[in-house]
């Protein structure tokens, strides 16, 4: 009892400090959502209506490919771990189905992918800490760096985000998306059986709307070369911050779940333990009665 008391006091300490953490995290994700949502959208279209304009828009055959996989350094957060890997074990049987895969590489932000990707014989050319905390704009730069230097170079011919998206306390999703190139690919159709339904529909609302010309000023080449970098950016910067808002919901969920087992449990055996005291007390008067009575 003491022992279970002492855990309840530490798994109610941690549902605190993830709940006040978890409040900021989600209202960073929540603001930053629906402006990455919509850069989306245009580079969607953009791809569609200019795809020789800039490297990002052309059309490339998936054969080398960079993942980024967003994980937790610890655990104590429900399944959300277990979801993410199970999630990349399936992106990755499903690279193999592709007509013209040759490979994939990873980069690891967090400790858990790091720890899973060697088990599952994958490559990992760097790997980051998991931005869990307060990330900032900054702390994406060296990540997108290596994977548009990649691409650009020819390294890579396609480059996709994998993290879990808060979708509420509750429910977080683990969502595979393809970062560079923004126009549609056999990687893109062979995803869009991993992506949550909230993507599904988002995604058949993108490909619904047409449009016939973008017109560029003061030309194509000064809005191309400053403004995709910078779409670029805030999709990662928006994974991370949705990885961020998810790890933190679902460990309060499971250390609120672990401290009323706890109380449960306590309050199991504190009837136990009223039980065999009482027992004991009973026994020893009834000894002491039969002691009484074999004396007379």
């Amino acid at each position: 009892m003491k022992a279970i008391k002492a855990t309840h006091q530490v798994t109610k300490a941690m549902e605190l400090v993830a709940a006040s953490k978890m409040r900021r995290a989600v209202s960073n994700a929540q603001k930053l959502r629906h402006y990455a949502f919509l850069a989306w959208q245009v580079l969607q279209k953009l791809a569609d209506v200019h795809p020789e304009l800039h490297p990002y828009l052309q059309q490339r055959e998936p054969k080398k490919i960079l993942a980024i996989l967003f994980t937790p350094d610890r655990g104590m957060c429900g399944n959300l771990n277990a979801q993410l890997l199970r999630t990349t074990t399936q992106y990755i049987q499903g690279l193999k189905k592709l007509p013209h895969f040759q490979s994939v590489e990873f980069i690891a932000v967090g400790r858990k992918g790091q720890q899973f990707l060697p088990r599952l014989n994958q490559k990992i050319v760097a790997a980051f800490p998991a931005f869990s905390s307060y990330p900032t704009f900054k702390d994406v730069l060296p990540i997108v760096r290596m994977a548009t230097e990649g691409f650009l170079a020819g390294t890579y011919d396609s480059v996709s985000l994998i993290y879990s998206d808060f979708v509420s306390a509750l429910v977080q999703e683990s969502t595979v998306k393809v970062l560079l190139p923004f126009s549609q690919t056999d990687l893109k159709s062979m995803l869009e059986s991993l992506l949550p339904r909230k993507y599904r529909k988002e995604t058949q609302m993108a490909m619904k709307a047409e449009v016939g010309e973008y017109l560029f000023e003061p030309s194509a080449d000064a809005i191309l070369q400053t403004i995709l970098p910078q779409l670029t950016e805030i999709q990662v910067y928006q994974a991370i911050l949705e990885a961020g808002a998810s790890e933190h919901s679902a460990r309060m969920v499971a250390m609120r779940a672990a401290s009323d087992n706890a109380t449960d449990l306590l309050d199991d055996l504190t009837i136990v333990y009223n039980q065999t005291r009482q027992a004991n007390i009973t026994a020893e008067l009834a000894e002491l009665s039969a002691a009484k009575a074999a004396l007379k």
